[in-house]
């Protein structure tokens, strides 16, 4: 290769690092931003009783993280420190129609609810993660185009 077509070449790569590190710097804080709103829209306060951060509006993934944790614990709580697991299986052991029956399927249920309200915060809590990773992507590749192109000259 001739010195000229290298630095065309070095010009070439730079400007579509350039132009896939705006993308993904783009797509991350706008995904950062989408899930931002969308947690806020709930309207969720963390509970005084959380480890940290306690009376704070969940919208961030350090908030998401805490509320999930204090979820956790009360659904814990509430089932006497059983699993879904082992309250399904307590069920399988009792009569059906008995009163223990149907405080296990009540507790079964809050342990339900609550395992899906934990899923969706730590699903936006990666989205969060995921989020950072690209846009963190796209400024390496900005900064990488940059140089390439500075060198092309």
């Amino acid at each position: 290769m001739t010195p000229s077509s290298t630095a065309s070449a070095l010009r070439g790569v730079g400007g579509f690092a350039v132009a896939a590190g705006t993308l993904l710097v783009a797509a991350g804080a706008g995904a950062w931003v989408t899930v931002t709103k969308q947690l806020q829209a709930e309207k969720i306060d963390v509970p005084s009783d959380a480890p940290v951060l306690a009376g704070k509006r969940v919208q961030g993934p350090a908030t998401a993280y805490v509320q999930a944790l204090v979820i956790k614990r009360h659904a814990e709580r509430g089932a006497g420190g059983r699993t879904f697991a082992d309250i399904s299986n307590a069920i399988r052991r009792v009569d059906g129609g008995s009163d223990e029956a149907a405080e296990l399927r009540k507790q079964s249920v809050a342990l339900s609810t609550a395992a899906s309200l934990r899923t969706s915060l730590m699903t936006s809590v990666l989205a969060y993660g995921v989020s950072a990773f690209a846009a963190g992507l796209g400024a390496f590749f900005l900064l990488a185009g940059s140089f390439l192109r500075r060198a092309g000259r």
